[in-house]
């Protein structure tokens, strides 16, 4: 095996593969993240046989193996930090108010042969799946209020097919779960040992997993509509002009007066105008108008 570390990743090079990774992506490396692409790429350069990063640029722009390869690109640059509960304060609102008034639109609105039967929320940047199974447990626990007939549907979304792929076994080890109360994972998780934890199967078929790139417009549509979008510490990757992107496409994928949740330190301002933000306590939410 041979060894990256001395290999020259030149600032040229750099700026090739950045900037390819923008076009692709929308997702902006300045030059403080040099270091965290060659490291994170030296894997590739090795699992490729190359010696040197301008081939590995040649390979993504040019080869016939670039779409597999852009594939791998993507898999090695995404962050992937997440846990099941994160950011409690949030979780709160979405349960404390924004599921009690949507179920309580259901209860007003379940005459309505027009109305749709079917709520529909969006985990966009998903990574290993917590969010959106931590989403199907919380709405698993308020299963007696929803009314015959109604359902819930959740989408899991990301760049990246690695985290994907490990989503979909929907295996997870203690560490994951740190912030979980050990009833409800006596409730919705599977023991395998006493490391790993598996989603029971009412959980898992609550949520569907989907390669989708948050800047390409046409396989968001395909999506479809929905009442909640969560699209949380996603945004703080990439750059104002790309961020305008990416909050036109959610905007989009919402219906009217729809929910989105962006991470904590995230904020529209500057970015767009076409939300309505409430606040709950130091927790922002916005509202598609």
């Amino acid at each position: 095996m041979q060894n990256t570390s001395n290999i020259d990743f030149s600032d040229e090079t750099f700026y090739k593969i950045r900037d390819l990774i923008y076009q692709l992506t929308g997702i902006f490396y300045n030059e403080q993240k040099k270091y965290l692409i060659e490291t994170r790429l030296s894997k590739r350069l090795t699992d490729l046989n190359l010696t040197n990063y301008e081939d590995y640029f040649y390979l993504l722009k040019y080869s016939a193996k670039q779409s597999d390869e852009i594939k791998e690109l993507f898999n090695s640059i995404t962050t992937n930090e997440t846990s099941f509960f994160r950011d409690i304060p949030q979780l709160k609102v979405f349960e404390d108010n924004v599921l009690r008034e949507i179920l309580e639109k259901i209860k007003i609105k379940e005459q309505s042969a027009n109305y749709s039967k079917k709520i529909r929320i969006w985990s966009a940047g998903c990574s290993t799946g917590e969010e959106p199974f931590t989403l199907a447990i919380i709405i698993m626990e308020h299963l007696s209020e929803i009314p015959a007939g109604f359902s819930f549907e959740i989408i899991g979304s990301d760049i990246s097919e690695n985290v994907l792929s490990s989503a979909r076994k929907g295996i997870y080890n203690s560490y994951t779960l740190r912030n979980t109360d050990l009833k409800l994972i006596e409730k919705y998780f599977d023991k395998i040992d006493n490391e790993q934890f598996q989603v029971k199967s009412n959980i898992k078929n609550m949520v569907s997993f989907y390669n989708i790139n948050l800047i390409h417009s046409d396989s968001i549509k395909k999506l479809g509509n929905f009442d909640i979008i969560f699209c949380r510490n996603v945004i703080i990757y990439f750059n104002n002009d790309s961020k305008k992107v990416v909050i036109s496409n959610l905007y989009d994928a919402l219906k009217n007066s729809a929910y989105l949740f962006l991470g904590h330190s995230e904020s529209l301002h500057f970015i767009s105008s076409s939300f309505k933000l409430v606040g709950f306590g130091k927790t922002p939410l916005y509202i598609k108008e």
